[in-house]
């Protein structure tokens, strides 16, 4: 083939791939309600804090707070094909966690049976990040409602959702059913699920229909006062403590210090919430410790803090404070993808404890 043929070829694919991209109508995602969150006025429109916390807390916390995990947009539409690009900042991928975990989205469809399903998409990670999701077309164009998860890990820049524009689009708005406050660690971050959607805090809102917000900051899940008297003042049915795994030698914290921390965080959420169910969460452990015995320790050790503070909180006529232990999480060395983080298989198993456990506590609340 001649450079001149090669040539022609060449703009005849631009030609359609610009008309294909006419067709095309986007929307501002930065500009939508979007639902993980509380607060829509912040400097950006995707973080979990509010700005006020900006100057609360360390700065490793605030800069966590900017990866909208947990955060989705809910949406209508009768489109078959939806795309969606944007730019994030920080790192794509970790070593024990891939980027569509870190810096990937997921997208998810009701049934007719009102069950939500995963919806696949061909993906392409470059400085802008491509996401196209493709559905069998409804011959009657019924709209279907759709839940897009935004990344776990990395903060967005920008982010646009484009449909056919022949299609309609309508934004979901926020349920009026009260959230769960979960306040914890990596593991309630989201790592290292392989996709946003396989978070346990993600697979349980789905599976409970219970809106879900999510403070897990990884590294930094320390029952910070600053952090604890924030969540006191949301309007939530229940709270999750799941902050045991960041007290270890390497922050500085021991069982101690979880002990002192988790009897004066029960303390300040009660104070504005006197019938608020709270949830203590064990340490799932570390299947390293049945080799390594020092490792063991450490999870058993601030397990029995864990305990004694739940214990002792109720002596003291606290009530409504339940345990969700170390049993009923059973996580296996199976379900750990480095020994300390879990897999999707272990990220269900925190999804289904936790969905057992609060079915009990807010039908007895």
């Amino acid at each position: 083939m001649s450079r001149f043929s090669i040539f022609f070829c060449f703009l005849i694919v631009l030609q359609v791939s610009a008309q294909e991209n006419s067709d095309i109508k986007w929307q501002d995602v930065s500009k939508l309600s979007l639902h993980g969150r509380l607060s829509e006025n912040t400097e950006n429109p995707f973080q979990r804090f509010p700005e006020s916390m900006k100057t609360k807390v360390r700065k490793a916390v605030w800069k966590l707070s900017q990866n909208p995990a947990g955060v989705n947009l809910r949406f209508t539409t009768t489109a078959d094909k939806i795309i969606v690009k944007y730019e994030v900042e920080g790192e794509r991928e970790f070593p024990h966690m891939p980027a569509t975990g870190v810096s990937g989205i997921d997208l998810y469809v009701k049934n007719k049976e009102e069950a939500w399903k995963w919806v696949k998409g061909n993906f392409h990670f470059a400085d802008t990040i491509n996401y196209t999701f493709q559905l069998s077309k409804v011959e009657a164009k019924t709209e279907r409602e759709f839940m897009l998860y935004l990344p776990l890990y990395a903060s967005l820049k920008w982010m646009k959702i484009g449909l056919d524009g022949s299609n309609d689009f309508k934004v979901n708005s926020q349920t009026e059913i009260k959230p769960i406050a979960v306040y914890g660690t990596s593991i309630t971050q989201g790592a290292c699920a392989s996709r946003p959607g396989n978070a346990w805090t993600s697979k349980l809102s789905r599976n409970t229909s219970l809106p879900i917000l999510n403070f897990g900051f990884s590294g930094n899940g320390r029952l910070e006062p600053e952090i604890v008297n924030y969540l006191a003042h949301l309007p939530v049915q229940a709270y999750i403590l799941d902050c045991l795994a960041n007290f270890t030698s390497g922050q500085g914290l021991d069982d101690s210090t979880a002990y002192n921390r988790l009897m004066a965080s029960v303390k300040t959420l009660r104070k504005n919430n006197p019938n608020t169910p709270i949830i203590l969460t064990d340490h799932a452990g570390y299947p390293g410790g049945e080799i390594y015995l020092p490792k063991k320790k450490i999870y058993e050790s601030l397990n029995t803090a864990n305990k004694k503070a739940l214990n002792d909180l109720k002596a003291q006529g606290i009530k409504k404070i339940y345990l969700l232990s170390y049993h009923q999480l059973n996580l296996t060395a199976e379900d750990f993808v480095d020994g300390v983080h879990p897999t999707d298989g272990g990220m269900e198993k925190y999804a289904k404890a936790y969905e057992k456990l609060l079915g009990s506590v807010l039908r007895e609340d």
